[in-house]
Protein backbone atom coordinates (compact mmCIF):
# COMPACT_ATOMS: atom_id res chain seq x y z
CA UNK A 1 0.00 0.00 0.00
CA UNK A 2 1.43 3.58 -1.26
CA UNK A 3 1.47 6.64 1.17
CA UNK A 4 1.68 10.22 0.40
CA UNK A 5 4.17 11.95 2.43
CA UNK A 6 4.45 15.44 2.87
CA UNK A 7 6.24 17.47 0.42
CA UNK A 8 4.45 20.54 -0.38
CA UNK A 9 5.09 22.90 2.03
CA UNK A 10 2.79 26.17 2.40
CA UNK A 11 4.45 28.99 4.32
CA UNK A 12 4.18 33.05 4.46
CA UNK A 13 6.20 35.31 2.57
CA UNK A 14 6.25 38.19 5.67
CA UNK A 15 5.12 41.65 3.99
CA UNK A 16 8.71 44.13 5.06
CA UNK A 17 8.73 47.46 5.50
CA UNK A 18 12.43 48.59 5.35
CA UNK A 19 15.53 46.89 4.63
CA UNK A 20 19.23 48.56 4.92
CA UNK A 21 22.79 47.23 4.73
CA UNK A 22 24.52 47.50 8.34
CA UNK A 23 27.06 50.02 7.78
CA UNK A 24 31.11 49.81 9.63
CA UNK A 25 30.38 45.76 9.78
CA UNK A 26 32.74 42.71 8.30
CA UNK A 27 30.46 40.77 6.82
CA UNK A 28 27.48 41.93 4.58
CA UNK A 29 24.75 42.52 7.10
CA UNK A 30 21.26 43.26 6.13
CA UNK A 31 18.57 45.04 8.65
CA UNK A 32 15.01 43.71 8.41
CA UNK A 33 11.56 45.66 9.64
CA UNK A 34 8.43 43.60 9.05
CA UNK A 35 5.21 43.08 9.93
CA UNK A 36 5.86 39.83 12.51
CA UNK A 37 8.53 37.81 12.77
CA UNK A 38 7.63 35.61 15.60
CA UNK A 39 8.08 32.52 13.63
CA UNK A 40 10.33 33.13 11.07
CA UNK A 41 11.67 30.03 9.02
CA UNK A 42 13.95 31.31 6.68
CA UNK A 43 15.33 34.45 4.98
CA UNK A 44 16.40 34.16 1.46
CA UNK A 45 18.63 36.61 -0.42
CA UNK A 46 18.15 36.44 -4.07
CA UNK A 47 16.61 33.11 -3.20
CA UNK A 48 19.79 31.93 -1.71
CA UNK A 49 19.42 31.26 2.51
CA UNK A 50 20.90 33.13 5.25
CA UNK A 51 23.02 31.64 7.33
CA UNK A 52 22.45 33.39 9.98
CA UNK A 53 19.29 35.31 11.46
CA UNK A 54 19.23 37.32 14.39
CA UNK A 55 15.56 38.45 15.62
CA UNK A 56 16.00 41.50 17.20
CA UNK A 57 12.29 42.09 17.99
CA UNK A 58 8.64 40.78 16.74
CA UNK A 59 9.21 43.48 13.96
CA UNK A 60 13.16 43.40 12.87
CA UNK A 61 15.68 41.15 12.25
CA UNK A 62 19.40 41.13 11.31
CA UNK A 63 20.37 38.78 8.52
CA UNK A 64 24.22 37.32 7.01
CA UNK A 65 24.21 37.96 3.26
CA UNK A 66 25.23 34.77 1.79
CA UNK A 67 28.59 34.80 -0.06
CA UNK A 68 27.00 33.04 -3.17
CA UNK A 69 24.73 36.59 -3.80
CA UNK A 70 27.80 38.75 -4.32
CA UNK A 71 27.22 42.50 -4.17
CA UNK A 72 24.47 44.51 -2.66
CA UNK A 73 23.04 45.49 -5.95
CA UNK A 74 19.41 44.39 -6.88
CA UNK A 75 18.64 42.04 -3.46
CA UNK A 76 15.42 40.59 -3.28
CA UNK A 77 14.54 39.31 0.37
CA UNK A 78 11.97 37.33 1.51
CA UNK A 79 11.10 36.55 5.07
CA UNK A 80 9.38 33.11 5.48
CA UNK A 81 7.26 31.80 8.32
CA UNK A 82 7.05 28.67 9.18
CA UNK A 83 3.32 28.92 9.94
CA UNK A 84 1.32 26.37 7.82
CA UNK A 85 -1.47 28.31 5.98
CA UNK A 86 -3.15 27.95 2.49
CA UNK A 87 -3.99 31.88 1.99
CA UNK A 88 -3.60 34.32 -0.92
CA UNK A 89 -0.13 34.95 0.61
CA UNK A 90 1.33 31.23 0.99
CA UNK A 91 4.17 30.26 -0.96
CA UNK A 92 4.48 26.32 -1.90
CA UNK A 93 7.76 24.70 -1.21
CA UNK A 94 9.08 21.57 -2.14
CA UNK A 95 10.87 19.67 0.16
CA UNK A 96 11.39 16.44 2.50
CA UNK A 97 11.17 17.66 6.05
CA UNK A 98 13.09 16.32 8.81
CA UNK A 99 10.16 14.25 10.40
CA UNK A 100 8.33 12.77 6.77
CA UNK A 101 4.96 12.24 7.61
CA UNK A 102 1.64 11.16 5.87
CA UNK A 103 -0.10 14.33 4.41
CA UNK A 104 -3.89 14.63 4.85
CA UNK A 105 -7.13 16.43 4.04
CA UNK A 106 -6.53 19.57 1.68
CA UNK A 107 -3.33 19.92 1.59
CA UNK A 108 -2.93 16.16 0.33
CA UNK A 109 -5.23 17.87 -2.45
CA UNK A 110 -3.07 20.72 -3.12
CA UNK A 111 -0.23 18.15 -3.22
CA UNK A 112 -1.91 16.59 -5.69
CA UNK A 113 -3.03 19.33 -7.61
CA UNK A 114 0.38 20.27 -7.94
CA UNK A 115 2.20 16.43 -8.68
CA UNK A 116 -0.54 16.18 -11.40
CA UNK A 117 0.11 20.10 -12.97
CA UNK A 118 3.71 19.81 -13.29
CA UNK A 119 3.95 16.61 -14.40
CA UNK A 120 5.37 15.35 -18.04
CA UNK A 121 3.26 12.95 -19.61
CA UNK A 122 5.31 10.06 -20.35
CA UNK A 123 7.53 10.64 -17.36
CA UNK A 124 4.96 8.37 -14.98
CA UNK A 125 5.58 4.77 -16.80
CA UNK A 126 2.34 3.37 -14.78
CA UNK A 127 -0.20 6.45 -15.97
CA UNK A 128 2.16 7.64 -19.16
CA UNK A 129 -0.81 9.93 -20.04
CA UNK A 130 -0.83 11.48 -16.65
CA UNK A 131 0.68 15.18 -16.69
CA UNK A 132 -0.65 18.82 -17.79
CA UNK A 133 3.05 19.47 -18.63
CA UNK A 134 2.39 23.09 -16.87
CA UNK A 135 6.30 23.40 -17.24
CA UNK A 136 6.84 23.08 -20.94
CA UNK A 137 7.67 26.20 -21.85
CA UNK A 138 10.53 26.51 -19.31
CA UNK A 139 13.59 27.90 -20.76
CA UNK A 140 11.91 28.73 -23.82
CA UNK A 141 12.44 31.49 -25.71
CA UNK A 142 9.52 33.94 -26.29
CA UNK A 143 8.56 37.30 -27.97
CA UNK A 144 7.48 40.69 -26.32
CA UNK A 145 4.33 39.89 -28.05
CA UNK A 146 3.86 36.04 -27.06
CA UNK A 147 4.21 36.84 -23.19
CA UNK A 148 -0.11 36.38 -23.28
CA UNK A 149 0.49 32.92 -25.18
CA UNK A 150 2.22 31.89 -22.44
CA UNK A 151 -0.33 32.57 -19.53
CA UNK A 152 -2.94 30.93 -21.97
CA UNK A 153 -0.47 27.56 -21.96
CA UNK A 154 -0.45 27.92 -18.30
CA UNK A 155 -3.91 28.16 -18.19
CA UNK A 156 -4.93 25.28 -20.52
CA UNK A 157 -2.04 23.50 -18.24
CA UNK A 158 -4.97 23.93 -15.18
CA UNK A 159 -7.61 22.82 -16.83
CA UNK A 160 -6.05 19.67 -17.81
CA UNK A 161 -5.06 18.61 -14.33
CA UNK A 162 -8.63 19.45 -13.08
CA UNK A 163 -10.10 16.91 -15.34
CA UNK A 164 -6.95 14.57 -15.06
CA UNK A 165 -7.59 14.42 -11.07
CA UNK A 166 -11.25 14.68 -10.65
CA UNK A 167 -11.65 11.31 -13.27
CA UNK A 168 -8.53 10.00 -11.36
CA UNK A 169 -10.64 10.68 -7.98
CA UNK A 170 -13.83 9.63 -9.02
CA UNK A 171 -13.28 6.11 -9.39
CA UNK A 172 -11.76 5.72 -5.84
CA UNK A 173 -14.41 5.96 -3.27
CA UNK A 174 -11.68 5.68 -0.18
CA UNK A 175 -10.37 8.64 -1.14
CA UNK A 176 -12.17 11.09 1.90
CA UNK A 177 -14.29 14.21 0.50
CA UNK A 178 -11.88 16.85 1.56
CA UNK A 179 -8.78 14.95 -0.41
CA UNK A 180 -11.28 14.96 -3.59
CA UNK A 181 -11.55 17.97 -6.03
CA UNK A 182 -14.60 19.72 -6.93
CA UNK A 183 -12.92 22.50 -8.77
CA UNK A 184 -10.25 24.49 -9.51
CA UNK A 185 -9.87 27.67 -11.24
CA UNK A 186 -7.30 30.65 -12.40
CA UNK A 187 -8.04 33.30 -10.17
CA UNK A 188 -4.79 35.81 -11.18
CA UNK A 189 -2.17 35.11 -14.03
CA UNK A 190 0.38 37.69 -14.81
CA UNK A 191 3.69 37.45 -16.49
CA UNK A 192 6.29 39.94 -15.23
CA UNK A 193 8.97 40.93 -17.70
CA UNK A 194 11.70 42.35 -15.62
CA UNK A 195 12.09 38.80 -13.97
CA UNK A 196 10.45 36.39 -16.60
CA UNK A 197 8.29 34.74 -14.14
CA UNK A 198 4.99 33.81 -15.05
CA UNK A 199 2.95 34.08 -11.83
CA UNK A 200 -0.37 32.32 -11.35
CA UNK A 201 -2.76 32.30 -8.43
CA UNK A 202 -5.14 28.78 -8.60
CA UNK A 203 -7.81 28.46 -6.15
CA UNK A 204 -8.76 24.59 -5.54
CA UNK A 205 -12.52 23.55 -3.95
CA UNK A 206 -12.44 20.16 -1.97
CA UNK A 207 -15.90 18.23 -2.19
CA UNK A 208 -16.71 19.38 1.35
CA UNK A 209 -16.25 23.16 0.55
CA UNK A 210 -13.05 23.79 1.85
CA UNK A 211 -11.03 26.22 -0.37
CA UNK A 212 -6.77 26.56 -1.05
CA UNK A 213 -5.14 29.09 -2.89
CA UNK A 214 -1.78 27.61 -4.55
CA UNK A 215 0.40 30.52 -5.85
CA UNK A 216 2.90 29.89 -8.16
CA UNK A 217 5.66 31.62 -9.92
CA UNK A 218 7.57 29.79 -12.63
Amino acid sequence: MSVDILVAFPQVSIPLNAVSVVPNVPQQLLDIYGEDFRAVDVVLINEIESTQVIILSPTRLLALVPPAVGGLVNLDVQVISRSLTLTKKSLIRFRLGNSPAKVRGILRLVQLFLKVLLTTPGSDIFVPRLGAAALRNLGQTFGATQQGDIVSDFIVAVDLATRQLIAIQGSDSSIPADEKLLQAKVVSSSFDRNSSALIVSVELTSQTGQGALANLAT
